[in-house]
């Protein structure tokens, strides 16, 4: 055991000499300083995948939060807890995809809380007024991610930061 962690520090400080990195030594959580040419090139700033596991989690925070008996609003603020696990097990920051999953969230979790309350008034008057409870809710839910997302990955840079 000794020898194999022999090997692999002078592998370390070779290629630290030298300024290569091989690709099976390296830092395990994902963050890199250094950008590829593949990498600035291909814009991934939007991610399909990353839109899904964030509402997955964003939505289990919301269940989560619902199932609070008696206290309001608990499931606006499964919203951010959410946001926060999925910031804090990303490998990579995806701040567009939870604030689109968090505002699409809370805007739907709010025009169904209060859909038989449009129907009551009547359709024609619920429209606008359901339109307008969206656009709230739906900017509510979206700050809401953006901080849970922000403090998850704060506390994975935390996590994963050398101490060195």
């Amino acid at each position: 055991m000794s020898e194999r962690t022999a090997e692999r520090t002078r592998e370390t400080d070779t290629e630290a000499d030298t300024g290569e990195t091989s690709p099976g030594i390296g830092r395990l959580d994902g963050f890199s300083t250094e950008t590829t040419e593949s990498e600035s090139e291909s814009g991934s700033y939007f991610s399909l995948r990353a839109l899904l596991f964030s509402f997955v989690a964003v939505g289990a925070g919301t269940v989560a939060g619902s199932l609070i008996p008696l206290v309001p609003f608990t499931a606006l603020l499964g919203i951010p807890a959410g946001a926060f696990v999925h910031g804090l097990l990303a490998s990579e920051r995806r701040y567009a995809e939870t604030a689109l999953a968090g505002g699409l969230t809370a805007g739907a979790l709010s025009v169904t809380s209060f859909l038989s309350q449009f129907v009551v008034r009547g359709i024609a008057g619920g429209q606008l007024g359901m339109g307008r409870l969206f656009a709230v809710a739906a900017a509510v839910g979206l700050v809401l991610a953006l901080l849970g997302h922000y403090f998850g990955r704060d506390l994975r840079d935390g996590l994963t930061r050398d101490l060195a």
